[in-house]
């Protein structure tokens, strides 16, 4: 039987493979000053098709980025996260339409129909995932991931939510998030590939 956990587990991300990268001409870049923290990851050579390079990134721009930097998450937990993430963000912008007019009104009409298209697209594939999420963890845990994830509540504040406030209610809700999305990786990972994927 294929072992999915150790079969993600070996997926590489840009926290990993240092060796087969090399530095810019220029080298890494510095942070600003000493509070932003900062990571050497792995990115491909926009110059170089199939080479890479060493980049300097942000940790705190956001939870997955915070985890994975620090390797308490997975690259599968991370990648499925930031899939989740964009869902979240999608589904926020669904219904929402900016008033520029320009063109006829036949054009208007036009573009109007194919916004509702495109938005009824858009919801259809943010609830098959959310779908697929609730398999994984269940409907609360959807909901945990989406507090932590898609309206970014910090763990400290989830805790309080729950009746935890404290620093072991804290790590216990970033335990708990952690499980949730290594689960949900795995999830994903024996179902095979979702062909509406976000993008």
């Amino acid at each position: 039987m294929l072992d999915v956990s150790a079969a993600r587990k070996r997926t590489q991300g840009r926290y990993d493979g240092r060796r087969s990268a090399r530095a810019p001409a220029q080298g890494v870049a510095r942070p600003p000053s000493e509070a932003v923290r900062t990571r050497v990851v792995v990115i491909d050579d926009p110059m170089e098709p199939g080479a890479k390079l060493l980049a300097t990134v942000n940790r705190r721009t956001d939870v997955l980025e915070d985890e994975r930097s620090h390797g308490r998450i997975s690259e599968a937990a991370y990648q499925v996260g930031r899939e989740i993430q964009a869902a979240f963000e999608r589904q926020s912008r669904i219904g929402s339409s900016s008033n520029w007019n320009e063109g006829g009104r036949v054009d208007m009409a036009e573009r109007h129909e194919l916004a509702i298209g495109y938005a009824v697209r858009d919801a259809k594939r943010v609830q098959d995932l959310v779908r697929r999420v609730e398999a994984a963890v269940g409907v609360v845990g959807a909901r945990v991931l989406r507090q932590i994830i898609g309206d970014r509540v910090p763990f400290s504040a989830y805790a309080a939510q729950i009746g935890r406030a404290g620093e072991r209610g804290t790590t216990a809700a970033a335990d708990r998030f952690r499980w949730l999305l290594e689960a949900t990786a795995d999830h994903f990972a024996a179902r095979g590939p979702d062909r509406s994927r976000i993008r």
